[in-house]
């Protein structure tokens, strides 16, 4: 890929909009989740409909699985703008006057959300140089975080300053819309062909390709332990009746812990000279204080490895999405195809695991349900022996990657 030609002002501004714009997007998320049942009491319902959670779930599958075919037919400002204006749609869910058309407004929510996504590390491939790269991939994988954090803090004071569920969606709703705007003003696209030394372009970087990749399906056994183990604590944890501690407050820790964690991450990305060594030790550590959690009968040690649990999940998260930009020849659209298929088939396997531990707890209770997620929590560390280490000498990676 030619040299950087973006200035560095100009990086950091796209940056912080994407940035933004997928903080809002997780926050509009977590906001609808909280007003549901004002949702359901509105249109008269007794109970939530699946088909709410089914239709994010299938928009984050079939989002990720096209997104770097839209980033190659649209270009990449431009798909960054059809994603913004699909987050936008909640919008007009706060108008909705039946059930069906919002759950269409939550898919195209859920869906915009996923082809944004994809286009986070690729940007920031384009912007900055490797050595700066795990800072910015560090900061886009808190934004989901960050989005939750600001609907968690600021809904109380929002529904009752705006009372009706509809405002308040409303609300979110239009600070997706303002950033929608001001990337229309100063984003900026790449090429999404890059040209050789002799100014032609090369082979464009296809799904073919990237199925035949082996780091691919390497990445995608190491992160379906964690991304299981960390979904089955944020969303099907907090049902937990029968836990030593509030189930909740477990939850809600493991979710704020992951916010430091990224920080020493970023840091640690820049200062380790063996990122493997951090990978090892975070996949060693979140199972270990995952079964100490589920296990002890103490309320302290529950709660102090709920902490340390979202703490070490997250500190080499960082450093582990650099690792598509350091495959030989990374430019911009292979990275966005090999994370498109990997997120379209993580998010797939993590739904077959998800209900085969709901249907444990249904069948044989809580605590087999979470002895079994511990236990697929450790394809992280076997995973770790089996992608490549960059920082070896002698690999591809330790000189100056195509940028």
């Amino acid at each position: 890929m030619p040299p950087k030609v973006i200035s560095p002002q100009r990086a950091v501004a796209l940056e912080c909009l994407l940035f933004l714009s997928y903080a809002f997007f997780s926050a509009s998320w977590m906001v609808g989740s909280i007003v549901t049942s004002d949702i359901v009491q509105e249109f008269g319902l007794t109970s939530l409909p699946s088909s709410v959670n089914n239709a994010i779930s299938l928009a984050k599958i079939l989002g990720n699985f096209v997104a770097a075919w839209i980033l190659l037919k649209l270009g990449p400002k431009n798909t960054v703008t059809f994603s913004c204006l699909l987050i936008s749609s909640v919008v007009i869910g706060a108008l909705a006057m039946n059930l069906p058309f919002f759950v269409v407004t939550r898919f195209l929510l859920g869906f915009g959300g996923a082809v944004l996504m994809i286009c986070l590390t690729p940007y920031v491939v384009y912007c900055f140089e490797p050595k700066r790269q795990p800072i910015w991939i560090g900061i886009n994988n808190a934004g989901p975080n960050t989005g939750n954090l600001i609907a968690l803090l600021s809904i109380s004071p929002v529904r009752t300053w705006l009372g009706d569920w509809r405002s308040v969606i409303l609300f979110y709703g239009i600070f997706s819309a303002a950033l929608l705007v001001l990337w229309l003003m100063i984003g900026r696209g790449y090429p999404i062909v890059p040209k050789d030394e002799s100014n032609h372009p090369t082979q464009v970087y296809r799904y073919r390709d990237g199925l035949r990749e082996p780091f691919l399906y390497r990445f995608l056994f190491t992160m379906t332990g964690r991304l299981v183990m960390y979904t089955v604590m944020l969303y099907l944890f907090p049902l937990n009746p029968d836990f030593t501690v509030d189930s909740q407050f477990i939850s809600l820790m493991i979710a704020l812990t992951g916010i430091p964690g990224t920080v020493i991450g970023i840091i640690l990305a820049k200062k380790l000279k063996r990122q493997m060594v951090l990978y090892r030790f975070s996949g060693v550590s979140q199972s270990l204080l995952f079964f100490l959690m589920i296990l002890t009968p103490s309320p302290t040690v529950a709660t102090i490895s709920a902490i340390l649990l979202g703490f070490v999940i997250f500190i080499s998260t960082p450093s582990l999405f650099t690792l598509p930009a350091k495959l030989p020849g990374a430019t911009p659209g292979k990275v966005a195809v090999i994370l498109t298929l990997y997120w379209a088939a993580a998010y797939t396997l993590q739904m077959i695991i998800y209900s085969l531990v709901v249907h444990l707890v249904n069948t044989h209770g809580w605590f087999l349900a979470m002895l079994f997620t511990a236990f697929y929590s450790l394809t992280f560390l076997v995973g770790t022996f089996l992608l490549p280490d960059f920082d070896r000498p002698g690999s591809p990676a330790t000189e100056d990657p195509p940028c």
